[in-house]
C-alpha cells in the first residue's frame, strides 16, 4: 500500500492528539513506528505545511552538496536534514548520499519532481531510441573488426603468394 501525503498527515494528527498510541498505528496502516515519529515530527516542526505536495519543490546542486556534507561530517544525520527542509520522506537525502558516494559529486544534479517526467508514450520512444542506438554502436563496431580481419588475411595471402 502507498502511503500518500494525506495519509501520513493522518497518523501523525492521530498521534499527536494521543487518540492512539504508536503501536496500534503501526498496526491499523502497517508501517514502522520510525515513520509515525518521523511524520510526527514533521508535523511538530511544519503543521500541516508539511504535508502539502512537494512534487513542485525542487532542491539546487548546491542544496543537495551542502545537506550531503552535513551528513558526512557527522553533524546532522539524514533525518534532521529532511525534517529542516520539511521533506516528507526522508529517505530523499540519504538517496543523495548514496548517489555521492557511489558516482561522485558529479552525479549530484538539480533534479525536477515527478509531474515532470516522461508520459508513457515519451519514455517508450526514448528507450526505443536508447536501444536502437545500443545496436548500432555494437554493429559499428562489428563492421571495424571485420574490416580489420579481412585487411589482415589480405595482407597475409599477398604475402604468401610473393613467396
Amino acid at each position: 500500500m502507498k502511503i500518500t501525503i494525506e495519509l501520513k498527515f493522518e497518523m501523525a494528527k492521530k498521534y499527536d492528539t494521543g487518540q492512539f498510541k504508536l503501536m496500534e498505528l503501526c498496526e491499523i496502516y502497517g508501517v514502522g513506528k520510525d515513520k509515525i515519529q518521523y511524520y510526527y515530527k514533521l508535523y511538530k516542526m511544519w503543521g500541516e505545511k508539511g504535508f502539502v505536495d512537494r512534487d513542485s519543490v525542487v532542491y539546487t546542486r548546491k542544496e543537495k552538496l551542502e545537506a550531503i556534507k552535513i551528513v558526512l561530517s557527522g553533524e546532522k544525520s539524514c533525518r534532521q536534514i529532511a525534517l529542516e527542509k520539511c521533506m516528507p520522506n526522508p529517505h530523499v537525502v540519504q538517496d543523495w548520499v548514496n548517489l555521492y558516494k557511489t558516482k561522485g559529486e558529479d552525479a549530484i544534479q538539480i533534479s525536477s519532481g515527478r509531474k515532470r517526467y516522461l508520459l508513457h508514450e515519451d519514455r517508450q520512444r526514448f528507450l526505443a531510441d536508447k536501444e536502437l542506438k545500443e545496436r548500432l554502436k555494437y554493429l559499428e563496431m562489428e563492421n571495424e573488426y571485420l574490416k580489420k580481419s579481412l585487411a589482415l588475411t589480405s595482407k597475409k595471402s599477398k604475402q604468401s603468394k610473393q613467396k
